[in-house]
């Protein structure tokens, strides 16, 4: 190899390999290079340090540069991006890509660059002070010279301590806990302050920014100046000086949605990932295609920090791992608001139904002192606030879809009523009597009123035992091989012209024989059960 060293280095691209690159100076994994790749230079990190290359030796380029003044990844982000990419059939290159995007790394590029000239006029700033000057000029260069060396000294501050252990990797740490109840911020407020108090960082998964905002000002209020929020709207140089604090000390609370799992923690103590039921914590595109909360479990594992999955109803998956003993089930306790029925189909029997609100809804709106918040299905909003205004004419009356409602905190409607929740169930997906639970749930939850619900399926299961009705719905997913007994894998061909995807699906088609025999072979080797479905157009 003629005494050169081979290191395989990541980009940030969709590859099936990782290329592999010769260099003259000794580097870690983890560490930060820039190599060329196709013509054009990338941002990359030392991922083998020890590669053997398949090629000859004088077809491998040369790192171009070592990027000293960048931050190295660490042993756990990387262990995490190996997860990541072979849990959800990506490329490790995609993983780093989504870790740190472009505006990230040209963030921290920036910063550095902005250290450098520091540097470069704070030894300017000296090398003048050891000459002789007048009293006055002295005095003008070391008021440069200080304030040069509190901008290096901001830039590249080590907070002090707090007292307790330094890494929480030390330790195993128990089954994840699935937290149930309205009382739940309470305990998730308890274990912060436990995790704070030792010097580690807690990372706190909300599904949506909304969410994010309100938990944010929770804990702020607890614990105030080390809470982080983190969400799309927070600027790259906002995100990377919180990224610094994480690399350098604990104490820190990050808020935020799921891109905060590719967060550089040093000290991560205890992962809560609120809501763990929604299902915006699954990234769709592009890939990875993860979700964000068994992300955050697995997370939690190569840290060893504490898992808690908090939930108003939890999802059949976590329920499920509850059930067979992967995770610890604990009841929050709390108040929720009681759910009142009117059966619309009874109502139009009965000629009770003068539009899309009941005369029950009416008479209760017409009681109710204070705003009213209407939850819609399908109906159109000007359509509700007409007929509403013929019966309470000049009442201030919100409305909203079941997404905005859940985004909101409904404690200051006296009133909370749902005009078609038959509008939750239904349909074509398996999974949507379980969100119907959910979504109810989180109703009682936000409201400190009442909750009036419409359905014309006053008998439905999910109104009923919510035991009852999970317990009818595990035993009906496991009889019809469905999640959580089995995976689901959507494998989707897309083109610009049909005549492109077409042949593409037939390909698979044709395959399916053989795909069916190596799901036959997992199932066997796991354990487990497989369903595979393989739905195609013909080809004409």
């Amino acid at each position: 190899m003629d005494g050169k060293r081979f290191i395989q280095v990541l980009v940030p691209l969709r590859l099936e390999w990782v290329p592999c690159y010769s260099c003259d100076e000794e580097v870690k994994r983890g560490q930060r290079v820039t190599v060329s790749f196709s013509g054009k230079a990338y941002a990359g990190v030392v991922w083998n340090t020890d590669a053997v290359p398949d090629v000859a030796p004088s077809r491998i380029r040369k790192v171009l540069k070592i990027n000293t003044e960048l931050p190295s990844i660490s042993p756990q982000e990387l262990s995490f991006w190996e997860f990541l990419s072979t849990y959800y059939l990506c490329s490790p290159g995609e993983v780093f890509k989504a870790a740190y995007p472009g505006s990230k790394i040209r963030s921290e590029q920036v910063a550095a660059s902005i250290l450098d000239r520091l540097r470069s006029r704070l030894a300017v700033r000296e090398e003048a002070l050891s000459r002789k000057h007048k009293d006055n000029v002295r005095e003008r260069l070391q008021a440069e010279r200080d304030a040069i060396a509190a901008q290096i000294e901001a830039l590249t501050r080590i907070p002090e301590q707090s007292a307790g252990p330094k890494s929480s990797a030390n330790h195993t740490p128990s089954r994840p806990i699935l937290l149930v109840g309205p009382g739940r911020h309470e305990e998730y407020v308890n274990r912060a302050a436990e995790a704070v108090q030792q010097g580690l960082n807690v990372l706190v998964l909300t599904p949506e920014i909304a969410a994010s905002e309100q938990l944010s000002a929770l804990l702020e209020q607890k614990f105030p100046g080390i809470v982080h929020s983190l969400n799309s709207h927070v600027t790259d140089a906002r995100r990377r000086r919180v990224a610094e604090d994480l690399r350098s000390f604990g104490g820190q609370i990050v808020v935020g949605t799921r891109t905060s799992l590719f967060l550089p923690f040093s000290r991560l103590g205890l992962i809560i990932v609120e809501n763990e039921q929604d299902v915006l914590f699954k990234q769709t595109e592009p890939s990875p295609r993860y979700n964000g909360r068994d992300a955050a479990v697995m997370l939690g594992r190569i840290h060893g920090a504490s898992v808690v999955l908090g939930t108003p109803a939890p999802s059949l998956e976590s329920l499920h791992n509850a059930l067979s003993g992967k995770y610890e089930l604990l009841n929050a306790g709390g108040a929720v608001a009681p759910v009142t029925l009117i059966d619309i189909s009874v109502e139009r029997r009965k000629n009770g139904m003068p539009g899309r609100m009941s005369r029950k809804l009416i008479e209760a709106m017409q009681r109710t002192e204070g705003p009213i918040a209407l939850v819609r299905g399908w109906e159109k909003p000007d359509e509700i606030l007409d007929e509403a205004d013929r019966f309470l004419p000049g009442r201030p009356i919100d409305i909203f879809t079941f997404q905005e409602a859940r985004q909101r905190d409904l404690k200051g409607y006296p009133l909370v009523a749902v005009l078609q929740a038959d509008a939750l169930m239904g349909g074509n997906d398996f999974r949507a009597d379980e969100r119907a639970i959910q979504t109810i749930a989180m109703l009682r939850e936000a409201c400190s009123g009442i909750l009036l619900v419409q359905t014309a399926k006053g008998d439905h299961p999910v109104f009923g035992d919510t035991q009852k009705v999970y317990a009818a719905l595990l035993a009906e997913r496991e009889q019809w091989s469905l999640p959580p007994y089995t995976r689901l894998v959507d494998v989707t061909t897309a083109g610009d012209k049909q005549r492109h995807v077409l042949p593409a699906d037939a390909t698979l088609a044709a395959r399916k024989k053989e795909i069916l025999q190596a799901a036959r072979q997992t199932e066997q080797k796991s354990g487990g059960r497989t369903r595979v479905i393989i739905d195609v157009d013909p080809v004409a």
